[in-house]
């Protein structure tokens, strides 16, 4: 079975003409007389055939599919084909959600904004869909010193609220039980976090993108453990008040 050209397309979208490893371009453009060239290489995560790296029993229709491609530079693909135990299907999804979440994030980020943002505890997904519906772009933050489970796990949380801003719009067209559905999806991604002991803080900017041409808000997301959360400075007299659900961002 051939990868299909909608798969195809996804792909090399999402991944923005970007290799996910080295992130150099895949498409080169003429240049000095000299004609382009395309470097890019569709690669299997699990390999298509008995032998190759990382070769498992596959549903045929899910080996060309697109939660199994990752789109490479053909350097880094010989790569990890040779290097199998180092580049593992576990490593390999894990790269390709960071850089499509990297890809996002350069063709979403604004060019410039109005300063800090007042950012709050987010408890599900009823809080998270004021934010993200319509918005225009994202900026993401996130604890250093994550091991590659809490590191996983904070991608893909942070994918899947994207991926709902992506289709807020359509999602809000299509009624009230869409809209439900999305915040229930994101709620699901919230208590995931919060079981691993992570607090989800969200909050919304006016940007500017093409030299102020286009301005329209942008989320910000921010995973943090709740030890890191600063406390808000109070008078004397109430230092003993619980700490707060809100900090300002910069």
């Amino acid at each position: 079975m051939a990868i299909k050209a909608e798969t195809r397309k996804r792909l090399w979208g999402r991944s923005g003409n970007r290799c996910a490893k080295c992130r150099a371009e895949l498409v080169r453009s003429d240049e000095g007389g000299l004609p382009g060239a395309m470097v890019g290489e569709e690669a299997h995560i699990i390999a298509r055939s008995p032998g190759g790296a990382r070769y498992e029993p596959l549903d045929p229709k899910a080996r060309d599919g697109y939660d199994n491609l990752i789109l490479l530079c053909a350097n880094d693909h010989s790569e990890v084909d040779a290097q199998p135990s180092r580049h593992t299907v576990a490593s390999l999804r894990t790269m390709k959600r960071r850089h499509e979440l990297w890809v996002k994030s350069r063709l979403h980020g604004p060019t410039s904004d109005n300063g800090p943002t007042l950012v709050t505890v987010m408890r599900s997904g009823n809080d998270l869909w004021p934010l993200i519906n319509r918005a225009f772009g994202w900026q993401f933050g996130m604890p250093e010193g994550l091991s590659e489970e809490e590191e996983d796990l904070i991608d893909s949380a942070l994918q899947t609220i994207t991926d709902w801003c992506d289709i807020s719009t359509d999602v809000e067209l299509q009624g009230l039980r869409s809209v439900r559905e999305a915040k229930r999806s994101m709620t699901a991604e919230v208590d995931s976090l919060a079981g691993a002991g992570f607090l989800l803080l969200g909050g919304q900017r006016q940007a500017a993108w093409g030299g102020g041409e286009v301005t329209g808000p942008v989320v910000v997301l921010e995973v943090m453990r709740p030890e890191d959360l600063e406390p808000l400075r109070l008078p004397a007299t109430e230092q003993g008040a619980s700490a707060p659900e809100a900090r300002d961002r910069s």
